[in-house]
């Protein structure tokens, strides 16, 4: 939602997962373009990339942060996620080299992004569409494993937790999911810390989710009790 937002803003160029490994345009036609083995397991076609990506990825950054011809951007980014950072060495130390801007996203509340996670991979729907009111209505309610949603909600402590380790001696500004409750502020927020001009920005998507965990998960009375009993009675609505 942020960076399809992002870039509905006239003077802010803000691409999705560029570092996505695949070859696949979904993500962008920007992206990083890896050399993928077709049947070999990914974690093999990591190591295998992990030279090449290493030499190519200062002279790929330094052209795409370049605005192309017919282009006026102040700002220009992409979307990254924290597990991109370990097949793509030498990233973070270009980033932090030439002092790129960094929006560290993190969500509070981790029951919600545990399920938001767990919805979008029995679904195969991960990206959040503009205005899709049939997409969102059209989704079932969630019959959730309990073990599976700790192990995720454990994962996702750790994850924000190495997030920020590797963000910290950055030029960033952290934003919450939350923080989006107030929109034009957030935005406004965003947009001094990249120096741009301060512009209504509609979103760029709407999420799926319905705002009742009732309306969401199938066995909640079961999800409830597993959160009382294990000392996350605060996302308890």
């Amino acid at each position: 939602m942020l960076s399809k937002s992002l870039n509905k803003h006239p003077e802010i160029f803000c691409d999705d997962e560029i570092f996505h490994f695949s070859f696949r345009d979904y993500f962008s036609v920007n992206q990083f373009r890896f050399l993928k083995i077709p049947f070999v397991p990914k974690k093999i076609n990591y190591i295998i990339n992990y030279p090449s990506t290493y030499l190519r990825l200062p002279g790929f950054l330094k052209k795409y942060f370049i605005n192309k011809k017919g282009e006026a951007f102040k700002a220009r980014g992409f979307k990254l996620m924290y597990y991109q950072t370990l097949y793509t060495p030498g990233l973070i130390d270009y980033l932090k080299k030439n002092n790129v801007k960094v929006i560290l996203l993190l969500r509070e509340n981790i029951l919600r992004n545990a399920l938001s996670d767990l919805r979008a991979r029995a679904t195969g729907i991960y990206h959040h569409q503009e205005d899709n009111e049939e997409q969102r209505s059209g989704l079932s309610k969630l019959n959730v494993d309990t073990d599976a949603l700790k192990a995720k909600m454990n994962d996702i402590v750790r994850q924000n937790k190495k997030l920020e380790d590797v963000i910290h001696d950055m030029d960033y500004i952290k934003i919450r999911y939350e923080d989006f409750a107030d929109w034009d502020s957030t935005m406004n927020k965003i947009a001094d810390f990249l120096h741009i001009s301060r512009q209504p920005v509609k979103a760029g998507a709407k999420k799926l989710n319905p705002d009742a965990l009732q309306d969401m998960i199938e066995n909640y009375n079961e999800v409830e009790s597993w959160l009382r009993q294990n000392n996350y009675v605060e996302f308890v609505v």
